[in-house]
């Protein structure tokens, strides 16, 4: 629409596109030289760009970040980024990771139950492993931390004038909801094997309670046994989609209508016309900014809900 205002060289979504111009003009001619002569001669999974730099940015600050504040507790009572920082991190450990992550059920027991003695107090078969209360939840809190503060620093750092959004491309989402698939299949089969006590018996066990359906040898249930896991095979790819599209959709979305908004003047002629309909436009943009400040918050905490509650169904399945 904004190409056909007689500008071919005029493209307002161009924030959205991951380039490397905007930074590397703060190192001159070298840095643009040493990019293009880097992406020429690297594979392109190394290849520098806007983006590369942008993820750089967000996790050099969420790591100097909880550097300081970790060596900065001199006090008992948190102050500073301490004390900002410190109910995030108890809101995700309770409400995100407790909330949805299980401790597992070591030798037909969950936690809580006990196992059957004779006379003397001595367990027969496989004895009850005693777990604390939130032992496996715990266990996942650092690396959901980290998803929900990168995601959330990168999507901020978006809204910056010159910047990028990283999480505005595909590529990446794909890449961080490979990442959640990759840990909760990991997962799912070593938690099969620590439960089964056993390797072959574990990776059995992780296929059969992959599938909420008694395993038979007769026909029919077999059939059905085997369409279910099909079912569970397409819903283990489904779910990283769902994570990849939902905020490569969000975060683009957002940005788009903003810039059509702040562009949509140029479809008009030079005159008061564009007085008249600049002003509510760049109203309504700063409203949206607004709003994607929450939303940037908002994804980055729904990315992480969504990925502690795949951990949880897959680690420790309730059939």
């Amino acid at each position: 629409m904004f190409l056909a205002s007689g500008d071919a060289a005029f493209n307002p979504v161009e924030h959205l596109y991951d380039r490397f111009t905007t930074w590397v003009s703060l190192w001159g001619n070298h840095g643009t030289e040493f990019v293009e002569s880097w992406n020429s001669n690297t594979p392109g999974f190394l290849h520098l760009s806007q983006h590369v730099f942008m993820m750089w940015a967000a996790a050099a600050i969420v790591i100097l970040g909880f550097t300081y504040a970790t060596f900065a507790r001199n006090t008992r009572v948190p102050k500073g980024l301490r004390n900002f920082l410190e109910p995030i991190v108890t809101f995700i450990r309770d409400e995100i990771a407790r909330a949805n992550i299980k401790n597992p059920h070591f030798g037909g027991h969950g936690h809580g139950d006990h196992g059957h003695g004779d006379a003397h107090g001595h367990d027969h078969g496989h004895s009850h492993k005693e777990l604390p209360k939130y032992w496996l939840a715990d266990k996942f809190v650092p690396f959901l931390c980290c998803i929900f503060f990168f995601l959330a620093t990168l999507n901020l750092l978006g809204l910056i004038p010159g910047s990028t959004t990283a999480t505005s491309a595909l590529t990446f989402t794909a890449g961080m909801a490979f990442m959640i698939v990759t840990t909760y299949v990991v997962g799912a089969v070593v938690m099969s094997v620590m439960t089964s006590g056993s390797v072959g018996a574990g990776i059995i066990g992780y296929f059969k309670n992959l599938v909420p359906f008694h395993f038979s040898t007769k026909p029919m249930d077999m059939a059905i046994w085997f369409l279910l896991l099909v079912v569970e095979f397409i819903g283990i790819l489904a779910k990283p989609f769902a994570l990849a599209v939902r905020l490569f959709a969000n975060m683009t979305a957002g940005h788009c209508i903003i810039l059509s908004l702040l562009f949509i003047n140029t479809l008009l002629p030079e005159s008061y016309w564009r007085i008249g309909t600049g002003i509510p436009t760049v109203l309504m943009s700063v409203a949206l900014y607004g709003l994607e400040i929450f939303v940037a918050i908002l994804q980055a905490y729904v990315f992480t809900y969504l990925s502690a509650i795949f951990i949880g169904i897959y680690l420790v399945p309730e059939h």
